[in-house]
């Protein structure tokens, strides 16, 4: 009777029900917050964003005005964020429904609609924030993938420039040569004839 009511009382408010053994795997932790998180319809990232994150920043200037904690840097050097727990949770459906919106398209559009739409350097940024990973210094920046396309540019047509140099050696060559064929010739015509 206890255990049916506490399995009940467990259901009702949503407590994860994971296997509690020394094989226990991250993975089967995940899937069962994934279908925790699909259950709620995305609450607890709801809850980071418009619950956490204020908290949070309301107790780092707290603490920073107590004198608790040294104060941090004005501006985007020091900003402080959520990667585990609740957000870790919505971390993962974000990266799956990144994941589902991105099918749905290549398959309804076909995959030109991926590069006609889809900013790729956005994506990248979004599925490694979704995995919890740094994209500083990881991820090339525009600015540098179009540094790198003009050099590939600028080493082919050097490339192309080397392969055409003995073509149009030997065209200039015939230039030459046709040239000073007409100057003997007109040279030739200005002589008085011998008689």
């Amino acid at each position: 009777m206890i255990g049916t009511l506490s399995q009940r009382l467990s259901e009702a408010f949503l407590i994860l029900n994971v296997r509690q053994s020394e094989r226990t795997t991250a993975e089967e932790v995940r899937m069962t917050q994934m279908e925790l998180e699909q259950q709620l319809g995305g609450l607890f990232s709801l809850l980071t964003v418009e619950f956490l994150v204020p908290y949070l920043n309301r107790k780092l200037s707290v603490a920073q005005k107590t004198g608790d904690i040294p104060r941090l840097p004005k501006g985007d050097i020091v900003r402080p964020t959520i990667v585990a727990g609740i957000n870790a949770l919505g971390r993962g459906q974000d990266r799956e429904s990144l994941g589902q919106f991105l099918q749905t398209i290549a398959q309804t559009m076909g995959p030109e609609a991926l590069q006609t739409f889809i900013n790729p350097e956005e994506v990248v940024k979004r599925l490694a924030a979704a995995s919890g990973i740094d994209v500083l210094n990881l991820v090339k920046s525009m600015q540098e993938l179009q540094a790198e396309q003009q050099q590939q540019m600028a080493q082919q047509q050097a490339m192309m420039a080397q392969q055409q140099a003995p073509q149009m050696a030997a065209v200039e060559q015939r230039q030459q040569q046709a040239e000073m064929q007409a100057m003997q010739q007109a040279a030739q015509q200005q002589q008085p004839p011998v008689s």
